[in-house]
């Protein structure tokens, strides 16, 4: 029995779920009644960025949509502009061609509490004690990087100078003028790895003041030059354990360029809109397939730290660079308002 098509029409104006055909230039050709009801947009009118993509840094030949990517994903969640304010959607976007024309079918609905979400705050439980264990972890490795590491090696370091003083054959004392010079720069690493690994400091200062000083160690340890630009206050609203997921997010995404994609330029970028933060880091290294890398181990901990804050992330990049990271947490401490 085939059904007609009007049939189909109908279905599509009692989905549960608000339908709506945009083109290029995001204007509405159709809505559902669910999509209007939810909304208050218009045929005619023109559907909002989100909050997320609003505030996205593109490139110039680059769709402001994230929904629209090359790398593109199957639903994102972002709140949009709506007839009363702000409105928290699932998103889904697919191509449509008709005519030879472009067309895009956005999908929206209300985030849904089901049985999937209990699993997923139950994985964001298991999630966060492993990441607070991973903490612990770096405490335990500077304690003994600066205690025991560090001490041996500065022991060392100053018995080489005093039988550099003591040593008159210029051979010997050229072969123990490079030995101290070599613990010397040993010790400098140790100092810059152990800052890396402890926390303590953003937990007195705060995330803005950490990243500045971090800064200055990647740069002097890998030496590479990185320009931040941070525009947002720090003024005690923010969750300090939040605050450090953020920190170690953009940390890692600093160390996979510089190890994996051997990049000597990094720009970092952070803005406080609404109640998010939205970062973005690109760098000048040689970039990866994003099929065979973006679920990779360590990608994955930084999504997984994203999503624990709330937010969102997702990388853009090709083999030969460069790459971007993109993404938003919120840092707002739980049951607070910015």
């Amino acid at each position: 029995m085939e059904i007609p098509k009007e049939s189909f029409s109908k279905i599509v104006e009692h989905l549960p779920e608000g339908i709506i055909l945009m083109d290029e230039a995001r204007i509405i050709h159709y809505m559902n009644y669910k999509a209007s009801a939810m909304t208050g947009w218009m045929l005619g009118g023109s559907v909002p960025y989100c909050s997320y993509c609003s505030q996205r840094e593109i490139e110039d030949d680059e769709n402001r949509c994230i929904l629209t990517s090359e790398q593109s994903i199957p639903f994102f969640n972002s709140h949009m502009a709506v007839y009363e304010g702000m409105e928290e959607f699932e998103m889904s976007l697919k191509k449509l061609l008709i005519n030879d024309q472009l067309f895009f079918v956005l999908r929206i609905r209300q985030p849904v509490e089901n049985e999937h979400s209990e699993r997923a705050r139950f994985h964001e439980l298991l999630v966060q004690e492993t990441m607070l264990a991973q903490e612990a972890e770096r405490k335990r490795i500077a304690r003994e990087l600066h205690d025991h590491i560090g001490q041996g090696v500065y022991s060392i370091f100053l018995g080489l100078e005093v039988i550099k003083q003591n040593v008159q054959d210029p051979i010997y004392q050229s072969h123990i003028s490079n030995m101290v010079n070599v613990m010397g720069e040993t010790l400098d690493d140790i100092k810059q790895l152990t800052k890396s690994l402890r926390s303590e400091m953003l937990f007195h200062v705060g995330i803005k003041e950490s990243l500045r000083e971090a800064i200055r160690n990647w740069m002097n340890l890998y030496q590479i030059v990185i320009e931040l630009d941070l525009d947002f206050e720090d003024n005690g609203s923010f969750d300090r354990e939040k605050e450090l997921h953020l920190f170690r997010i953009i940390q890692e995404a600093v160390v996979n360029a510089v190890r994996h994609g051997k990049a000597d330029m990094i720009s970092i970028h952070l803005k406080l809109h609404q109640q998010y933060i939205f970062f973005t880091i690109y760098d000048n290294g040689t970039g990866f397939e994003m099929e065979n890398n973006y679920k990779g181990l360590g990608l994955r901990h930084i999504l997984e730290r994203s999503r624990i804050l709330d937010g969102d992330i997702r990388w853009s990049s090709k083999l030969g660079g460069p790459t971007k990271v993109e993404g938003f947490v919120s840092l707002i401490k739980d049951g607070g308002v910015q």
